[in-house]
């Protein structure tokens, strides 16, 4: 009779044993993109030359602010070049992202200066792009004459959906990204014309961040 009953206990256990669900959010995903590999683009990329002229000059080439490795770069160029995250091509040839979200590389020709081959990356390297918690994609700012705001932030990211509002950083701020917690935040709000003044800024999580890597390390 026992040995029924512990037969009986093995075989309940064994048809409530389901698979088990995905376990809650622990914190914001990092990711690290590769997208050049040995100077081509790596699978899954391509590039595209530019419509016009194809040339960029490399003068104040830098480590870019969004590497987690060596061997991204940025500082090339003008800022409508989207030079912020490049990969070294082949030759004298520099391959760009426009975005973390896009497959597609465009192809420049260096015409003067030489990229930082051996620059580290920076100890806290900024996201090349992040998807927040309320589904919006904000992109890293590339140059370029946004507005301002009476308590001096200034725009750091802009994004997609709905509005206008921008991350935020502090006009003294080394980040635009709050890390101290598990699910790291950023500040949403506004610009204008001038130094208007907007209400105080929406603290919104970072579901996904998304950096830039070689492929040594990336």
């Amino acid at each position: 009779m026992r040995l029924l009953l512990v037969v009986m206990g093995v075989l309940f256990l064994a048809a409530c044993n389901t698979s088990p669900g995905p376990g809650p959010d622990k914190g914001t995903k990092v990711e690290t993109i590769v997208a050049v590999v040995d100077g081509k683009p790596a699978k899954g990329f391509h590039a595209a030359p530019p419509i016009d002229d194809n040339t960029i000059d490399c003068d104040y080439a830098t480590i870019s602010r969004a590497a987690t490795t060596m061997g991204v770069f940025g500082g090339c160029g003008a800022s409508a070049q989207n030079p912020d995250v490049c990969w070294p091509g082949e030759g004298v040839k520099l391959l760009c992202g426009t975005g973390p979200w896009s497959r597609e590389l465009l192809e420049w020709r260096i015409t003067s200066g030489k990229l930082p081959l051996q620059a580290e990356p920076l100890a806290q390297p900024e996201p090349w792009g992040m998807e927040l918690a309320d589904g919006r994609r904000c992109r890293a700012r590339v140059g370029g004459a946004w507005g301002g705001r009476s308590d001096g932030m200034v725009g750091a990211y802009s994004c997609t959906g709905q509005g206008s509002d921008v991350v935020l950083q502090g006009e003294n701020a080394t980040s635009a990204v709050d890390r101290s917690k598990a699910y790291w935040t950023v500040e949403m709000g506004q610009l204008g014309p001038g130094n208007p003044h907007f209400g105080p800024p929406t603290k919104v999580q970072v579901k996904v961040a998304y950096f830039a890597g070689s492929q040594a390390g990336g």
